[in-house]
């Protein structure tokens, strides 16, 4: 009996080494999630499309590897302050900005790690035109993005996640920052 359990252990252990179980510094999927559309590997392009997981109360994700890779960037992006202006100058603060249907207003987005070459998408239908994406620096010296926001006369109204991507892959997100009325 100690024996069977003895190399039950053994053989336990070389099963999970040769998986490489443990912690683990970038994101992966597990073979067995049983999820059809699994996520695609970082591209230079657009946000990748999430790997979604549905779960009932209760219920624990088994079989699954969720990992949260440190950002490739030496500073973290991180949208800290949005708003939005019609003329050469804006502010813009941590609870976002409201947007109107059918007009074109200039977003401004601060926070560390952003720059110029980051990827801009907004969350929700395809009603708010996205154009001129630039850096800005604030008055007092931190790094921004502005871009032109073409909201449509019949863009669907409430909030959105402005969402902005390095070419390395780092993602930040202004969670609900645009809301549109």
């Amino acid at each position: 009996m100690a024996r069977t359990l003895f190399c039950f252990v053994v053989l336990f252990t070389a099963i999970a080494i040769m998986s490489g179980c443990g912690a683990k510094s970038s994101s992966s999927t597990s073979p067995n999630n049983n999820n059809p559309n699994p996520a695609a590997p970082p591209t230079t392009g657009g946000v990748n499309a999430p790997t979604v997981l549905n779960l009932g109360t209760g219920q624990a994700a088994s079989g699954i590897d969720i990992t949260v890779s440190l950002p490739a960037s030496s500073a973290a992006p991180n949208a800290q302050a949005l708003g939005a202006t019609t003329g050469s100058q804006g502010s813009a603060d941590n609870t976002g900005t409201i947007v109107t249907r059918a007009s074109t207003v200039t977003v401004l987005i601060f926070g560390p790690g952003l720059s110029s070459n980051m990827q801009v998408s907004i969350s929700g239908p395809s009603d708010i035109g996205i154009s001129q994406i630039r850096g800005i620096q604030s008055t007092t010296g931190i790094p921004g993005i502005a871009f032109q926001a073409n909201v449509a006369s019949n863009a669907a109204l409430g909030a959105r996640t402005v969402i902005l991507q390095a070419p390395n892959g780092d993602i930040t997100t202004f969670t609900g920052g645009l809301e549109v009325q």
